[in-house]
């Protein structure tokens, strides 16, 4: 059986591998993106400690409520740690933005325009953080 008198089971075969590579690479697609949102949501933070802490640890439940409440106050700091750090960068940024334009004639300006950050591309939404409620961000100024 020569491989070229068969051109449409070559073709089929080549079909069903691009497709099954294609469907193979958007499931992992997914599922990885589907690990960055939880990795990157504090609430699962805590969830996933307090799950692992009650299974290794086996607290009573007295100590297991004076825990859970330490558990909230550190995923708060880290919370408040991460607004205070992507301020801080995002300051950065617009910094270093503010100092090349400087530097920049007329025609440079125009070409940086289109590959400089916009203001809605560096915000807290799009990372899925919510503002502080209470006092200002030092970081923002």
């Amino acid at each position: 059986m020569k491989v070229l008198s068969h051109p449409k089971m070559v073709f089929s075969l080549t079909a069903l591998m691009l497709v099954c590579g294609l469907v193979g690479f958007l499931i992992g697609h997914r599922v990885v993106r589907r690990q960055v949102e939880v990795r990157n949501d504090p609430g699962a933070w805590n969830e996933h400690v307090a799950r692992e802490f009650e299974r290794i640890v086996q607290p009573t439940p007295e100590q297991g409520g004076r825990i859970q409440a330490r558990l909230d106050h550190a995923v708060k700091e880290l919370q408040d740690i991460r607004l205070d750090t992507i301020a801080r960068s995002t300051n950065v940024i617009w910094r270093l933005i503010a100092d090349v334009e400087k530097e920049l004639t007329p025609e440079q300006l125009k070409a940086f325009e289109q590959m400089k950050p916009r203001p809605a591309d560096l915000t807290l939404d799009l990372l899925r953080v919510e503002a502080p409620k209470t006092g200002t961000n030092p970081a923002i100024k």
